[in-house]
């Protein structure tokens, strides 16, 4: 991770904390809001393509809404092996950046023009980059991503 962000030429900090497995975890252990965390959601289609979307840790994306706009049936989490498979990186770690292959990403709009803590690359890890960064490093796709409330 860190050779792939210096050689990119970005700023970036990458943070070591007890644990950050969930947006949860890592607001709670940097003492943050968990609106400063961004989230990396694997997705997967009913093809089995795999797609990734950066959203706030407050946020939970509405898959129904996201497949059809993304032209899919059906989006379902990724199984813990998928996200590897698809990503390099554990459940809990994924970055919206750097991964094994080229995969689709969509970052929410509403991220733009901020700095957001995102996973690491592992649950003990986190990156705080600039989301355009993560736009242009991912060649991400801006979106406004659909969202389901909190219950």
């Amino acid at each position: 991770m860190k050779s792939f962000l210096e050689r990119a030429g970005v700023e970036y900090r990458l943070v070591e904390v007890p644990r950050a497995s969930t947006s949860r975890e890592a607001a709670e252990n940097l003492g943050i809001e968990l609106s400063r965390i961004a989230k990396t959601v694997v997705l997967v289609s009913e093809q089995g393509k795999a797609f990734l979307v950066v959203v706030r840790g407050d946020r939970r994306v509405d898959q129904a809404k996201l497949a059809r706009l993304l032209g899919c049936k059906k989006l379902r989490l990724a199984t813990d092996s998928e996200v590897i498979e698809a990503t390099g990186y554990p459940p809990g770690g994924v970055p919206p950046v750097g991964h094994l292959r080229k995969l689709p990403v969509y970052l929410d709009e509403e991220l733009l023009g901020g700095y957001y803590y995102v996973g690491g690359g592992d649950s003990q890890h986190l990156l705080f980059i600039k989301a355009e960064d993560i736009l242009k490093l991912a060649e991400a796709t801006v979106l406004n991503v659909p969202k389901k409330e909190h219950t």
